[in-house]
């Protein structure tokens, strides 16, 4: 995905980008797509070698619960703003604190590439564990009933079997 600058019209120039569940830019997306996610974008150049990039990632994305694991569909509205700079001598000061947000351009560049930037906002902003519901009870960890639909007899232990030996010498020193 990339912007055109040799578009810019009044000193803007925007865009509309649907991605599919086959782009690159979702490889290792842990979510699903029921359609494609849209990107409006549009870019600004209030100076010559300045362009503020402003947009929405909106879609729908399916996940499993994090308690019950059942389907879980999640809405993306993610902001995006990214400032872009053509390189010069300030390129060099980019390592200062505050200038995360800037990426370099190569001088004269013709167009900007967003991908990237697409990528980690994507990544960041997305629910990576969502919920069906609040009050989600999960599924049994013992025989993997959806605790949501119906109860189960299985008994659960309250405290991990692991920790005996421990409990077990604690006890013996305090007895003592």
């Amino acid at each position: 995905m990339f912007l055109d600058l040799s578009r810019l019209e009044d000193g803007r120039v925007s865009a509309r980008f649907e991605i599919g569940r086959e782009s690159p830019l979702l490889m290792g997306f842990e979510g699903d797509l029921r359609e494609p996610l849209i990107f409006e974008v549009e870019a600004r150049n209030p100076s010559g070698s300045t362009f503020v990039v402003s947009g929405r990632l909106s879609g729908t994305v399916v996940a499993p619960c994090r308690r019950c694991l059942e389907p879980t569909e999640t809405t993306l509205d993610v902001p995006f703003r990214v400032i872009y700079q053509e390189a010069g001598r300030d390129a060099e000061q980019s390592d200062e604190p505050g200038d995360d947000d800037i990426v370099w351009l190569e001088r004269g560049a013709k167009r900007i590439e967003l991908d990237d930037q697409v990528r980690d906002r994507l990544f960041l902003e997305a629910e990576r564990f969502p919920l069906c519901r609040s009050d989600c009870r999960g599924i049994c960890p013992t025989c993997g009933q959806n605790l949501n639909e119906a109860a189960c007899d299985c008994r659960v232990e309250a405290a991990d079997s692991r920790w005996k030996v421990l409990e077990e010498l604690q006890l013996g020193e305090t007895g003592d």
